[in-house]
């Protein structure tokens, strides 16, 4: 059978990649992440700022003590450090260049060193940039920044970061940096007190950095997660067809095979394999089987039932039209004719009633009325209208059944009435009543000829009858039919067997 996407198939998998889609997507932002490290950078720039004051301080020379202390700190930390005096004018700077753009040379060449290995990379540019284009037209547009060459050219630095630590508070800002890459250069500035007594300001101090390093991480971690996220697609999909197709197959062929179950004529032709498999698709494909097995054995016994019940009914419809023609050609015996058209009349009219109550009878057991009834209370009620009949409790007088009252009366009645029309006159039928722990039984004797050898199931099928000819009249051979169903439905059984000195004995047991 070809394999090809299904529905569920398609849903599975797209379910299963949705689920990693939507993680991947959220930390391909990593805002939290990248402002994380913008805030590590700024604490390690105060930290920065803040010696270089705590060293400023209380200094007679503020240009000559901040440009050797620059000087010797120049190839010890990575940000750009400047001094200014209290108006603001450049005394000193940690570039050696007072007029360059604010660009972290050292940052830029290792951005430009590890780009191509991550953003200039086919896969980056393949997930990310679609990504960065959603969100520019989704979200609102970033506030506009200052340019990186704010202070390029100027001696007197006059951002709003140092005017608010030459008022003696702390200043921050973020510009743009130079050089036309994706990052920011940021700012913190800090005041230099004339004294720790004297809280007078006499310069601060400006620390910038890039966040060229910043970006650097944040495009390696998302090429790793991207790396990831496809490592888990493939294996998702995988997975996800795996699955489908351990989903698919057997459904569509459960399908087929249930397509194919009947022929045109409504019959059956074929039936379903059933699945070994243990899970949920192994138990429907079972229930499936028993289902057609009990429903072809019901069409079965609906079939057998009419074919048995025409056959019934032709016996008594031929014996009523020979006796009304014999009735009409000769007035000789007609009323021994007319007496034989009544009796068979009420043959039939006994046959349908019958044929009317085992063919309903499963359908109006679930609606039943059931109750507790103490059989050894009640098989006496229902045997005392039998003269021949002697009942012998040994359950010891109190043996519960829920059961149907008029149910329990039938299957009782019926294979006594069986035994009695078997037995000799005269002689008695024995009703005995035997009550266990998981099960009672009811078992009725008689003295008649027995049944004939192999035939203990077969006497319990619709229409069996081994009486003589002459006997057949007055007992249509659903009796017992009626109590092996009644007998099925309470999850009881029933059986018949010869005894050793003659006779049968009938066994219906029942459940507790």
């Amino acid at each position: 059978m070809r394999l090809r996407l299904r529905k569920i198939s398609v849903k599975l998998m797209a379910f299963n990649i949705l689920l990693l889609s939507l993680p991947m997507v959220s930390l391909l932002y990593l805002d939290t992440y990248e402002k994380q490290l913008l805030k590590s950078q700024e604490s390690s720039m105060i930290q920065q700022a803040r010696m270089l004051t705590a060293a400023l301080s209380g200094s007679d020379n503020l240009q000559l003590d901040s440009e050797r202390i620059i000087k010797n700190l120049k190839n010890r930390v990575d940000s750009r450090i400047r001094v200014v005096d209290a108006d603001g004018f450049l005394l000193a700077d940690s570039s050696g260049q007072t007029l360059i753009p604010d660009t972290d040379v050292k940052a830029v060449q290792s951005y430009e060193e590890t780009a191509t290995l991550a953003q200039d990379t086919l896969l980056y540019r393949f997930t990310v940039y679609p990504l960065n284009t959603v969100r520019n037209l989704v979200l609102p547009p970033a506030p506009e920044l200052e340019g990186g060459e704010y202070y390029s050219g100027k001696s007197i630095l006059d951002g709003r970061e140092v005017a608010a630590a030459l008022d003696g508070r702390y200043g921050a800002a973020t510009r743009f940096s130079s050089g036309g890459q994706r990052s920011i250069n940021v700012y913190s500035a800090i005041p230099v007190y004339k004294s720790d007594t004297e809280h007078a300001v006499v310069g601060a101090v400006l620390v910038s950095r890039s966040t060229y390093q910043i970006l650097n991480y944040l495009y390696e971690l998302r090429l790793d997660i991207i790396r990831i996220f496809l490592i888990f697609l493939v294996l998702s999909v995988a997975l996800s067809f795996g699955l489908a197709m351990s989903l698919t197959v057997p459904v569509v062929r459960l399908k087929n095979e249930a397509g194919s179950i009947l022929d045109e004529s409504g019959n059956f032709r074929n039936h379903f394999t059933g699945f070994r498999r243990g899970d949920e698709i192994g138990e429907l494909s079972r229930s499936l089987t028993r289902l057609s097995s009990d429903l072809e054995n019901k069409m079965e016994f609906i079939d057998k039932f009419t074919s048995d019940m025409l056959h019934e009914l032709k016996n008594p419809l031929s014996a009523i039209k020979s006796s009304a023609e014999m009735a009409l050609k000769s007035e000789t015996g007609r009323p021994q004719l007319l007496h034989r058209l009544l009796e068979e009349e009420k043959r039939m009219e006994r046959l349908l009633g019958e044929l009317r109550e085992i063919s309903s009878l499963e359908n109006r057991f679930e609606n039943e009325k059931k109750e507790d009834v103490n059989l050894s209370v009640v098989l006496p009620v229902i045997l005392s209208r039998y003269q021949t009949v002697e009942f012998s409790d040994h359950s010891g007088g109190n043996c519960s059944l829920r059961i149907n009252p008029d149910r329990l009366v039938q299957a009782v009645s019926n294979p006594v009435d069986n035994a009695i029309s078997f037995s000799p006159d005269g002689e008695m039928v024995t009703v005995s009543l035997y009550c266990g722990a998981d099960e009672l039984s009811i078992v009725i004797e008689d003295r008649g000829p027995g049944i004939p050898s192999g035939s203990e199931k077969q006497i319990f099928d619709r229409f069996y009858s081994d009486r003589p000819e002459d006997e057949q009249t007055s007992h249509s051979g659903l009796g017992l039919a009626i109590v092996k169903s009644i007998a099925g439905y309470y999850g009881g059984r029933c059986s018949i067997e010869n005894q050793p000195r003659g006779g049968c004995r009938f066994s219906l047991v029942f459940l507790l």
